[in-house]
């Protein structure tokens, strides 16, 4: 693989996650390399210098759209077209500011000089209002301070920082279980009567609510899932888990008004939400099983496509749960560096044995015992 990086390399060196990296590269911005023996998409230079450039262009909040123009187009004439357009949105907009500048002040001197004991004073102020209604009637005028305003809101918003602390205490007896967990979840949930909140039977409902430009992995719209390429899904389910984590979070925090504990099991975004855990386990699956890349298997033993397809297709499918396996699961490869605890389950144990051993950790068994004194 000289003269290759990695994926992962490639996300760190650059602060980008591995989900911006591939929305790059179906928009056509970068493009990757394969190869049968290496399941993870490898980036040469070019294609390195121009995630590069890419970075540099969304840093000036040039838009994907005008990015594909100026790489595209020989020559300069396009980046300065589109820098020019740039600039000239700026000019526009700083000349509404200062024109809702103007109305601002005028709203304040006639305040200032306006007596609201009296009758007149107060139609005054009314009219006033009229004037500039009428002055901003034309939809161009009204369209631009929308936009403005708008804009302004959306700056305001990405202020709004919610300290992790207060999130911490809204989820504080919230238990995440990472990983193949889903019948450890459901027998820790009838032992002790907790509410299990299954996030693959949750995150579907919000699809149509969610926004395809911040969240196009749960937009997606693809006819034949297992007909993709096995690292293409596998890296599909990880977009998905972390558009899906947001609406998550909102749902357990409402969910903990009503029940005491709460487990919340499988594809939970762990870099979004590890500052405010107070309760993990990352469910290291070693057994010879493995649901999704069995099942993956399986729906390419029923496709109508050739032999040699099933067979070059079966061997990326095994290379990448391999590395799954090794790595710690599809979605909890990364749980490890934060100090969460492992739990493996291979084929010597049973789920009632796993759950034994979680709900140990958690301290389940001791809060059912000092119920029963």
């Amino acid at each position: 693989m000289n003269g290759l990086t990695k994926i992962r390399d490639v996300s760190s060196k650059y602060n980008i996650s591995a989900r911006t990296l591939r929305y790059y590269e179906d928009m056509g911005l970068i493009h990757s390399i394969r190869s049968d023996d290496y399941a993870y998409r490898l980036y040469d230079d070019t294609a390195v210098k121009r995630l590069e450039q890419t970075l540099i262009l969304r840093k000036l909040n040039i838009s994907i759209k005008d990015i594909q123009r100026v790489f595209s187009a020989s020559g300069s004439d396009a980046v300065l077209e589109v820098l020019g357009n740039k600039v000239n949105d700026i000019d526009e907009e700083v000349a509404l500011l200062h024109e809702l500048r103007e109305i601002i002040i005028s709203f304040i001197h006639q305040i200032e000089n306006a007596d609201f004991s009296k009758d007149s004073d107060i139609k005054l102020l009314y009219d006033k209002a009229k004037e500039i209604e009428t002055q901003f009637a034309s939809p161009t005028h009204v369209q631009r301070l929308f936009d403005v305003t708008k804009k302004l809101e959306q700056k305001a918003a990405s202020r709004l920082i919610i300290p992790d602390n207060i999130l911490k205490k809204r989820l504080q007896n919230v238990y995440f279980i990472w990983g193949d967990g889903a019948a450890i979840a459901d027998e820790l949930g009838k032992r002790y009567g907790i509410y299990v909140y299954h996030t693959c039977d949750n995150r579907w409902k919000y699809a149509k609510d969610a926004d395809p430009n911040l969240q196009p992995a749960l937009t997606r719209n693809v006819q034949d899932y297992f007909a993709q390429d096995p690292e293409d899904a596998a890296q599909w389910e990880r977009e998905i888990a972390h558009d899906f984590t947001p609406m998550a979070i909102m749902d357990l925090i409402e969910l903990t008004a009503n029940h005491d504990k709460i487990i919340c099991e499988n594809a939970i975004d762990i870099d979004s939400i590890i500052p405010f855990v107070t309760h993990a386990v990352n469910i290291i699956n070693s057994r010879a099983s493995d649901d999704f890349y069995d099942m993956y298997e399986n729906e390419i033993r029923r496709r109508d496509i050739s032999d040699d397809e099933k067979k070059r297709l079966t061997h990326k499918v095994n290379i990448l749960r391999k590395n799954a396996k090794q790595e710690g699961g599809i979605l909890c490869r990364e749980s490890g560096k934060y100090g969460v605890k492992q739990i493996i389950w291979d084929d010597n144990s049973t789920v009632e044995q796993a759950a034994d051993t979680i709900a140990e950790y958690f301290g389940f068994r001791t809060a059912r015992l000092l119920r029963g004194l």
